[in-house]
């Protein structure tokens, strides 16, 4: 007959035995080391993470650590994704494949979908969060971020400004770790910039911010690189031409870039971060790319101070470039970490066949990849984002 001290001993085994089976239900870090923990959880698909963060208020809380949510990014960064936004019908679809691709066909991720309307623009991808804006009610510019990982997007307040005319630029500041949105209203020698926070504990609001640079014609695509956002614009003193606006978002300071006398820069050209510098792609001075075009060209800023640039390549196209392209008329998308500039076209059309052309600058070669998936929209506006990576932190905790 069991003693009551050998009936204590087995309840205390039992209990043992449960926590070592089921960990998660009573503290996952009693039994698992911690780094073991997070490089688990690191390896999980984004559906995987989303399940887990309702297991406990210990999942969750590792899942929105500043230092796992960093590590994630820096994982997603080895496997970089086009992303693919297609306005229509008041809404914006947002679809994702795999940057590195080889020819062939591929079919499109479908992603989510948030209301938009006609006038809406996408501003961009950045550290996995991207930024629209739309024409809201009684005419007002709203911004709306999103984060496609976590299928969350967030409508902010609309830039206070009597003009329609307002360019949004989506910018991180690397140091403070801080996003910020940036809007310029030039229009009837009005000109106005403000600033948007976000992540703050207050209110996020706009700030009037002052800029000593007088510009105008503002390019809606601008591109933010190491903590600076970039953008063309008509600058009214000398030389009065299309230079390149810089703001630093940490700072909030404007500068200006000229262009080289060589570089044949249009308000349409096409801005592109080539290894972590400023590069300007150009196409025989104009935007689009056509069967026709014979060659184009990459600059890479070399010193921003002293407006010095470095014509990195001029591209001879090879002569199965008209085979290939055929009457598509494309537009410069970006350059990837691989030395490829990445070109497609603005709408989606007849015969509604959706194609992304690569061009590798070591080999001279055009490759073509038909994206699938999206044949039921027609008419429509795309924009494509390079190096778009999975973000799994919530947008309340940014």
């Amino acid at each position: 007959m069991k003693t009551r001290r050998q009936h204590a001993a087995e309840d205390a085994l039992t209990k043992s035995r449960r926590k070592t089976q089921s960990p998660v239900s009573v503290g996952i870090s009693e039994t698992i080391p911690f780094d073991l923990i997070i490089e688990i959880l690191l390896r999980l698909p984004l559906k995987s993470i989303a399940r887990c963060r309702s297991i406990s208020k210990s999942w969750a809380s590792i899942l929105r650590r500043e230092d796992f949510t960093e590590l994630f990014i820096t994982r997603s960064r080895a496997r970089p994704q086009i992303l693919i936004s297609c306005v229509e019908n008041n809404e914006s679809l947002l679809f994702s494949i795999p940057q590195v691709q080889k020819p062939g066909v591929i079919a499109a991720n479908y992603i989510m979908r948030l209301p938009c309307t006609h006038y809406s623009k996408n501003i961009g991808s950045l550290r996995g969060l991207v930024c629209f804006t739309h024409i809201g009610k009684n005419h007002k510019t709203e911004p709306v971020i999103c984060n496609p990982s976590t299928r969350q997007f967030l409508t902010l307040p609309h830039v206070k400004t009597k003009n329609v005319i307002v360019a949004s630029f989506l910018g991180f500041d690397p140091i403070d770790k801080q996003f910020k949105i940036l809007s310029t209203t030039t229009h009837r020698n009005c000109e106005e910039y403000q600033v948007m926070t976000l992540g703050t504990k207050k209110k996020m609001s706009w700030r009037m911010i002052k800029c000593c640079i007088s510009h105008s014609y503002v390019q809606h695509d601008g591109i933010c690189v190491n903590g600076v956002i970039y953008y063309l614009a008509g600058v009214s003193r000398p030389p009065r031409a299309i230079s390149i606006i810089c703001f630093d978002v940490r700072s909030e300071k404007f500068k200006v870039i000229n262009k080289a006398k060589e570089m044949l820069l249009w308000s349409l050209s096409t801005l592109v971060n080539y290894k972590g510098t400023l590069g300007a792609l150009l196409s025989e001075g104009y935007a689009e790319v056509t069967g026709e075009t014979k060659c184009f060209e990459l600059w890479v800023l070399v010193d921003a101070d002293k407006h010095e640039w470095s014509k990195h390549i001029s591209i001879s196209l090879p002569p199965l470039w008209k085979n290939i392209v055929t009457e598509d008329s494309l537009y410069f998308v970006g350059v990837t970490g691989t030395d490829e500039i990445v070109l497609s076209p603005r709408y989606l059309s007849e015969p509604y066949s959706f194609y992304v052309y690569y061009y590798n600058i070591e080999s001279n070669t055009i490759r073509r990849v038909e994206i699938q998936g999206m044949d039921s929209f027609r008419h429509c506006k795309i924009r494509l984002s390079l190096n778009h990576v999975e973000d799994v932190k919530l947008l309340q905790y940014i």
